[in-house]
């Protein structure tokens, strides 16, 4: 049983909205922290995912009776079955996200140390997020949203080796997908048009497109259309409107200003500087 012990006077919790907790992940609770004297929490076993994120002072505890110690910038993700047990001193602050995850994070074989991330200054911001939607007492919907744009903040500062397959960046993915927009039907496409097209669930190729591109299927396919465009501009004679009728813009120029936002410059003048600085 774990044991909250009295030296934690200030701990501000919010938790899910009542009703199932659905979806991957799932948010459950988050408590922000603050120790006024030495104490902790017993040590105890963890039955879901908790993810301590290191505020001021430096956090300290043992996980799986390892001494872990975490600065700002840094957060320990606690996978079920581990046994923690908190060592808190006076000044130290923390924000403790419990949430629920299937199929889990880590690969088998992890060890403590392993489970420290390390992405910096943009963790602050992510939990923060979540710790303002918690206290308006937003949708679970939201919230899991916001959970997830942390534990993709979290991921970045972990290394690939210790992560299970379903978090790990598909080197080869880039090059299937472009292969795959290449057979699609000129013009713009949904994400269910997309994920159709490449043979995958809506939800898997956002998932797929938020590691290898940073963005959602939607753009990703823009910005391919846009990269052929700049391509056929490149190495062909077509007329401009040739190229933005050939990759489905209804409009030229819509389309030229598509262009100009992703190469800095309108297509005909993107064209001259170019062929002005090849052989051609």
């Amino acid at each position: 049983m774990v044991r909250r012990m009295p030296v934690l006077p200030t701990v501000r919790s919010r938790s899910r909205p009542a009703g199932e907790a659905a979806g991957q992940p799932a948010f459950l609770t988050i408590n922000q922290v603050e120790a006024t004297r030495i104490g902790g929490w017993d040590r105890h076993r963890h039955a879901e995912h908790e993810v301590i994120i290191a505020g001021r002072g430096n956090y300290r505890c043992t996980l799986n009776d390892c001494p872990i110690a975490l600065a700002r910038g840094e957060a320990l993700v606690i996978k079920p079955g581990d046994w923690h047990e908190d060592l808190l001193h006076p000044g130290t602050s923390f924000h403790a996200v419990w949430f629920r995850l299937p199929g889990g994070l880590f690969a088998p074989g992890v060890t403590a140390p392993q489970q420290v991330s390390r992405p910096g200054e943009q963790l602050a911001t992510a939990v923060l997020d979540l710790d303002r939607l918690a206290e308006k007492g937003a949708p679970a919907a939201r919230l899991d949203a916001a959970l997830g744009a942390l534990i993709g903040t979290l991921i970045d500062g972990l290394s690939e080796s210790v992560l299970t397959a379903a978090f790990v960046v598909d080197q080869g993915f880039p090059t299937r997908l472009h292969t795959m927009f290449a057979r699609l039907p000129a013009g713009y496409l949904g994400a269910e048009a997309l994920a159709k097209g490449a043979g995958m669930s809506r939800r898997s190729l956002e998932r797929a497109c938020a590691a290898a591109f940073s963005c959602g299927p939607v753009q990703a396919h823009a910005r391919w259309r846009l990269r052929c465009a700049g391509d056929l501009l490149r190495t062909t004679d077509w007329p401009v409107r040739a190229v933005s009728e050939t990759l489905g813009y209804a409009n030229p120029f819509h389309f030229s200003r598509a262009f100009a936002r992703l190469h800095g410059s309108p297509p005909a003048q993107w064209r001259r500087g170019d062929l002005a600085g090849s052989d051609r």
